[in-house]
């Protein structure tokens, strides 16, 4: 069992570690950090803090993943708080007074939970988020330091500055501009929170008691409304993000090459691509499961009929299809030869889409990644070119795979795929899964440049 907690200006490393020294420990969650997570039913994910403004924040759909994987996750303190309130009904878990405050109403904006904090390191936070003034202020008035009416009167001028501003400081300067008569009660109450900091950190209180119920035991959900997340319809977008965020391969070496990253090589480079693709694709079209395709000697050409037959049944056929149509899907001296069958399933292939107007596929599947071995040594293929990428940078700013030149990147495809012809050039990149020949030379760019230091040689993609 693993518990992987993200934290940030909230708690510290060793405030985690303090309570469950076995937790491994992120920097605040963003986009794309729970999708890198290996994690199942045996492990925990707790969510305290996360970003919002720096960068794309952690998406819905992320955290219902994880829930699909029937990994437990908690939410409490900020983000966390923020994402259980809107994820509940799914299976995620919020604890404490902050989430209590959004799910049933009270809270209703981000900016409760924000506060300005240094970007790297120990997050330290350098402001006072709104929801702990509230705290704060109650407080106070409960333990009779501060009177009502002026509570209310310092809640209207700390919700006047911005998060990235508000300090006890500055809601005391803000308050004798604004509202004079109150300023001895800003005084105060800042005077308070330095005396009972246990007593003016609800998110610290929060996040302390999030992590203790790590340890409780799991309770299956069941309430009216409770909708399994398994059963939430994934997305294209959801399918996207898992590629591009996953690693490849869980080493050091590669640490930063997701899965749909070394794809890509391999849809550049390995040989035998353009035949996993065409089995993917047309084992799609066909509408039949992988593995009733790949028995007995004649399994290419079942496979091939089976297709033709689902694409006929749909209105496409030999028959129905325009002139236009052969064109565009086809090379001149492919429309010229070849039998019927074999003209159709190619256009079928490069035609192929998950979903009208969506690219052919999303994440990494199963049948296109081909061996391990050969999976391996892609991936550090694309790590060696993002090294030397980085090397390049830092001796120019012209010196990038984005600014190579348009000629010189189709060059490389080329003489990469042995064809010459325009048109024969499209083709082979349609073959091999790309949309259209611009999507294979922005792909392409990011490996010049190691071609080019190993000797103007291919980047080698062993056949899998």
């Amino acid at each position: 069992m693993t518990v992987h907690v993200f934290i940030g200006p909230t708690l510290s490393a060793a405030d985690v570690l303090a309570v469950a020294d076995r937790a491994v420990v992120h920097r605040p969650v963003r986009h794309g950090d729970l999708l890198a997570l290996d994690t199942g039913a045996a492990d925990t994910v707790l969510i305290i803090d996360g970003v919002f403004h720096q960068t794309a924040p952690v998406r819905h759909k992320e955290i219902i993943d994880v829930l699909a994987r029937r990994t437990r996750v908690i939410g409490a303190s900020s983000m966390g708080a923020l994402r259980a309130a809107e994820l509940w009904p799914y299976g995620m878990e919020g604890v404490g007074l902050v989430f209590g405050m959004y799910a049933q109403g009270e809270l209703d904006s981000d900016e409760e939970v924000a506060v300005g904090h240094l970007p790297s390191g120990e997050h330290r936070q350098l402001t006072v988020p709104l929801v702990n003034v509230r705290w704060t202020i109650s407080n106070a008035v409960t333990g009779e330091a501060l009177a009502p009416e002026d509570g209310a009167t310092l809640l209207n001028a700390a919700r006047t500055l911005h998060y990235t501003e508000r300090s006890w400081a500055a809601i005391v300067h803000t308050t004798r501009r604004l509202h004079p008569a109150a300023a001895e009660a800003a005084v105060a109450l800042r005077e308070f929170a330095e005396r009972h900091p246990g007593l003016s950190d609800l998110k610290r209180r929060d996040a302390l008691l999030a992590l203790s119920h790590c340890a409780t035991p799991r309770t299956a959900a069941s309430f009216p409304g409770f909708t399994p997340a398994w059963m939430v319809p994934r997305t294209m977008y959801l399918d996207r993000w898992r590629g591009t965020y996953r690693p490849a391969v869980r080493d050091r070496r590669t640490a930063t090459v997701s899965e749909l990253d070394v794809l890509r090589f391999q849809q550049l480079y390995a040989p035998d691509f353009p035949l996993r693709y065409r089995r993917f694709a047309l084992t799609r079209v066909a509408g039949v499961p992988q593995a009733s395709t790949d028995d007995g000697d004649d399994s290419d050409s079942c496979l091939v009929r089976a297709a033709l037959e689902a694409a006929d049944q749909r209105g496409i056929s030999a028959r129905t299809l325009p002139h236009s149509a052969w064109s565009y899907w086809l090379t001149p001296r492919e429309q010229r030869e070849g039998g019927p069958e074999h003209r159709l399933s190619t256009l079928l292939v490069r035609s192929f889409r998950s979903a009208p107007g969506a690219v052919p596929f999303h994440d990494a599947p199963a049948e296109l990644r081909g061996t391990d071995e050969a999976w391996a040594a892609s991936a550090d293929a694309v790590a060696a070119a993002d090294r030397l990428n980085e090397q390049m940078a830092r001796t120019g700013e012209r010196r990038t795979p984005r600014h190579l030149p348009p000629p010189l990147v189709r060059r490389h495809l080329a003489e990469t795929w042995r064809v010459e012809e325009p048109a024969a050039l499209t083709a082979v990149a349609r073959d091999r899964g790309f949309v259209s020949l611009g999507e294979a030379e922005d792909a392409a760019r990011r490996f010049i440049l190691l071609r080019r230091a190993r000797g103007d040689r291919r980047p080698e993609a062993p056949a899998c």
